[in-house]
């Protein structure tokens, strides 16, 4: 594998392929717009966002790319493929969701919601297209702003960030019923190229990051383990409610656990609950100081120290919050015993999708080489699904004219 194996598609080269496939399959000829919505990470911050923690994030070079037109009335149709290897068309009017969880959900909670906010009189004519869907890399916020700032653009409408993340939050949590928090569609929608984002989810707001001059002597490397991950049929739901129980044992009226006083978040508080309750609130307060002591880390530029965090990060989340899928546990083990890797740990919360790596630069090209042939050596059958890539710093959600 050579460096140049490594990298992804361009986002020009993506957008002149969806553009003319968009054209083909709508039979439109007029110029398009494009929505381009990068994926993200979290270096720290496992699982902390829907308990009050604060979040460090980057957006990467992976996206859903929406091509679209305006429609001639309030309805919005959209081809997908999103499901691999899979067409499907939908044809929908505002307020028309539908009793099933299907590929299209989104989309119409999407509209829903935008029309609750005001009224829309048009729709759009839309194909939309993701590069790893299911990846753990927030696919699915990328996705919903992605439809948000189409529908919001041939309204005449203009939403802020605050505004794209209240909306996604509005078809996350009313309409497809999960108790995740916001930082997925804050990571998106605050994303800065070349920055880490901290991510002050109660305050709903971000601050900015600078890579620092010594940024290039490393890299992030992205694994993908080839098994997807789909919070709606994970533990995610359970593990947030293990989290809102031990903080009111802790504090009486909290409803998460970033309520709980901070004399009240001591080993020894902590030691009267419940042996599983106990384990899941130590990783919340543990991982809420990591972020606090790597934003100092990178700011150094001391990757020795931002490293170990991802690494006791990973492992907490293993041991005391008990998310780790095997592939992922895997890939965690193979990359920590490779030379060059400063640190990796999950994303997607280790119910599948991806682990990142911070590597030293110039070994990036043995280490991507090295980790996949031993991951596949042992998962042979994901030989068509894993890849390593890596993942170069993205901006935010955008609209962009052909």
């Amino acid at each position: 594998m050579s460096s140049s194996g490594l990298q992804a598609q361009s986002i020009d080269y993506l957008i002149e392929q969806c553009i003319a496939f968009a054209k083909n399959r709508t039979g439109l000829i007029a110029a398009p717009k494009i929505v381009v919505s990068p994926y993200r990470f979290n270096p720290l911050g496992a699982h902390i966002d829907h308990q009050g923690g604060s979040v460090l994030a980057r957006c990467l070079n992976q996206y859903t790319i929406l091509v679209f037109w305006p429609s001639d009335d309030a309805h919005t149709t959209l081809h997908s493929s999103l499901n691999v290897g899979q067409w499907e068309t939908t044809r929908f009017a505002p307020n028309e969701l539908a009793d099933e969880f299907r590929w299209d959900a989104m989309a119409r909670a999407s509209a829903a919601s935008l029309a609750h906010r005001q009224a829309c009189d048009r729709g759009i004519v839309g194909v939309v297209f993701g590069t790893l869907i299911s990846g753990g890399l927030s696919s699915s916020a990328s996705v919903i702003l992605a439809y948000l700032s189409a529908m919001a653009d041939v309204n005449g409408l203009s939403l802020s960030a605050l505004d794209l993340v209240e909306l996604c939050r509005q078809v996350e949590n009313d309409y497809r019923g999960l108790n995740n928090g916001i930082q997925d569609q804050m990571s998106i929608a605050f994303g800065r190229s070349n920055h880490l984002v901290l991510l002050d989810v109660d305050q709903v707001s971000a601050t900015a990051i600078a890579d620092p001059v010594n940024s290039d002597e490393v890299s992030f490397l992205m694994c993908y383990s080839g098994v997807s991950r789909d919070l709606a049929g994970s533990a995610f739901n359970t593990r947030v409610a293990e989290c809102q129980q031990a903080a009111a044992l802790l504090s009486p009226g909290a409803t998460h656990l970033g309520q709980v006083p901070d004399e009240q978040r001591s080993i020894d508080a902590m030691s009267t609950l419940p042996a599983l309750l106990a384990r899941r609130s130590k990783h919340v307060y543990t991982e809420m100081a990591r972020v606090s002591v790597g934003v100092d880390a990178w700011r150094r530029g001391d990757w020795h120290a931002f490293g170990q965090l991802m690494n006791a990060s990973c492992q907490s989340s293993i041991n005391d919050y008990e998310s780790g899928s095997e592939w992922l546990i895997a890939l965690h083990e193979m990359a920590a015993a490779l030379p060059g890797v400063y640190g990796n740990r999950f994303s997607g919360g280790g119910y599948g999708g991806c682990l990142f790596m911070l590597v030293d630069s110039s070994f990036v090209e043995n280490i991507g080489e090295t980790l996949l042939n031993q991951y596949l050596d042992r998962y042979p059958e994901l030989k068509s699904n894993a890849r390593v890539l890596i993942a170069k710093s993205e901006s935010t959600v955008r609209i962009i004219a052909a």
